[in-house]
């Protein structure tokens, strides 16, 4: 009995998601803000920590999740703004080989849930183009800028 147990519990353990966590730097284009970014994903779906640090000592803080569709990423930011109000917005990455670009788009409401309009998502204009890097720089990254 102990052995089927182990093999149903074995087999229900290697038939759910694989999850990926990969860490990330981001410098806007005018190279005044900078944003950093831990995300966990599957093919299904993503959740992460979100930082943006902007050139006025700021920062936005919080968490991301939402869904994968082929090579987007789309979910919610809630985070806590450098207005010191906690806020939840809709938020769009591009994943392009092993960068990422933030997209922008329309902001609607849908069911009382903040939302891109459908069809307004750009990648063109980036803001930020996410590179890759390590978790150790990432942290030293984060307590530098407290």
């Amino acid at each position: 009995m102990k052995i089927i147990c182990f093999l149903l519990f074995s087999v229900f353990i290697s038939c759910g998601p694989k999850y990926d966590t990969k860490y990330y730097k981001a410098i806007s284009q005018d190279k005044r803000d900078t944003a950093l970014l831990k995300l966990v994903s599957s093919e299904e779906g993503f959740y992460g920590d979100y930082q943006i640090k902007y050139s006025d000592k700021t920062k936005d803080d919080g968490t991301i999740k939402g869904n994968v569709k082929g090579d987007t990423l789309i979910g919610t930011y809630s985070f806590l703004s450098r207005g010191n109000s906690r806020t939840v917005a809709p938020i769009a990455f591009l994943r392009a080989s092993e960068k990422l670009k933030l997209g922008t788009g329309i902001v609607g409401t849908y069911m009382g849930f903040h939302v891109y309009q459908g069809g307004s998502i750009s990648f063109n204009d980036s803001l930020f183009q996410f590179q890759p890097i390590e978790s150790d720089e990432l942290t030293f990254i984060k307590n530098s800028i407290k």
